[in-house]
C-alpha cells in the first residue's frame, strides 16, 4: 500500500475511534416500545455491545407513533429509531449495522465475505416478507388487538387509528388484523410463510451452530424476536419436529444481552395478554399446520 495511503487510512482510523469516543460521552436517545420485535432487535445489540442510551418509550397501543411530534422524528410512523449525535437512523436492521459499525466491540457482523452475505440475506427475508404483513398478522390477530381495542373503542376511533397509518401495506395489514380471526385466510398465510422460514432456519442450523456461519451475528439477533414472539404467543409447537430450532433458541435466549434487553424490560400485562389468547389460538393454529 502506498504510504500516503495507509496514513489516509490510520487518520481516519483515529478519526473513527475519535467519533465513537465522543458519541459515547453524548449518550444516544433510543425510541421504542418494550414489546416491538424490531425493537429487540435493536435492543439487543445495545446489550451486546454494552453502548449507553436513554430510552423513549412510545406508547404504539395510544398510537403515539403517529402524533405529530414522533413523526417529526420518524415520517414512517415506526419504531425502533435512535438519535446517535443529532443524527437520526431508522429501519431495525440498518440501525444494527450501523451499531455493529460506529461501536465495533463485540463484532456482531460475520467476518467472512460469505457469510456476511448470509446474515444480510435473513435481514432481508425478515424485512421484505416477515415483519408485514406475516409476525404483525398473527400477533394482532391472536393477541394485540385486544390491548389497542382498549384505546380503539368506538368503530371512529379505530377508523381514526387505521386511516393515519402511514404506507398502504401496513394499513392493510392492520385493517385486516383488526377485522379476521385465527381462521382466517390471512392466518392461513401467515402461519404458511413462517413454515417456510422455519425450515429454512432448520436447514441453515443443519450446517452451523448459528444462522450465519459458525459465529453468532447479527443474523441470530435479527431472527430470534420473530421466533420468541411465536414462543410467547403459545405456538412453539410450530417447530416441534424440529429440535435444531429450540436448541438454537435456547442458546440465544440464554446470553446475558437477550436477558437484559428482552426479557427484563418485558411488559407483564402484554406476555400474559400473548400466553392466555395464544393458548386459546393454537388449537386453531395447528389445524392450519396440518
Amino acid at each position: 500500500m502506498d504510504p500516503a495511503d495507509q496514513a489516509d487510512r490510520d487518520s481516519e482510523d483515529r478519526q473513527g475511534r475519535s467519533e465513537q469516543a465522543r458519541t459515547r460521552m453524548m449518550g444516544m436517545i433510543v425510541y421504542e416500545h418494550a414489546e416491538s420485535v424490531c425493537c429487540h432487535k435493536v435492543r439487543i445489540v445495545l446489550a451486546e455491545k454494552a453502548i449507553p442510551h436513554q430510552v423513549r418509550n412510545i406508547a404504539l397501543e395510544a398510537g403515539e407513533q403517529l402524533t405529530p411530534a414522533f413523526l417529526a422524528v420518524n415520517p414512517k410512523g415506526v419504531v425502533p429509531v435512535i438519535v446517535d449525535e443529532g443524527r437520526t437512523i431508522t429501519e431495525s436492521s440498518i440501525i444494527t449495522e450501523y451499531l455493529d459499525d460506529a461501536y465495533p466491540q463485540p463484532p456482531l457482523m460475520p467476518k467472512d465475505a460469505y457469510w456476511r452475505s448470509r446474515r444480510r440475506n435473513w435481514a432481508r427475508w425478515i424485512d421484505d416478507e416477515m415483519h408485514i404483513p406475516h409476525i404483525a398478522t398473527i400477533s394482532f390477530i391472536i393477541a394485540f388487538n385486544q390491548a389497542f381495542r382498549k384505546q380503539l373503542d368506538t368503530k371512529e376511533k379505530l377508523e381514526a387509528y387505521l386511516e393515519s397509518i402511514p404506507g398502504a401495506a401496513h394499513k392493510d395489514t392492520m385493517r385486516a388484523s383488526f377485522e379476521s380471526g385465527p381462521d382466517s385466510e390471512r392466518m392461513r398465510t401467515s402461519i404458511g410463510a413462517y413454515q417456510k422460514f422455519i425450515a429454512a432456519m432448520d436447514e441453515a442450523l443443519s450446517e452451523n451452530d448459528w444462522l450465519a456461519g459458525p459465529e453468532y451475528s447479527l443474523a441470530d439477533i435479527d431472527v430470534v424476536p420473530y421466533i420468541w414472539r411465536l414462543r410467547n404467543l403459545q405456538l412453539s409447537g410450530m417447530w416441534a419436529d424440529r429440535p435444531r430450532i429450540q436448541d438454537w433458541l435456547d442458546r440465544v435466549t440464554s446470553r446475558p444481552a437477550f436477558k437484559t434487553a428482552v426479557i427484563d424490560t418485558a411488559l407483564p400485562s402484554w406476555i400474559e395478554l400473548m400466553e392466555s389468547t395464544g393458548r386459546e389460538a393454537w388449537p386453531t393454529i395447528k389445524s392450519l399446520l396440518r
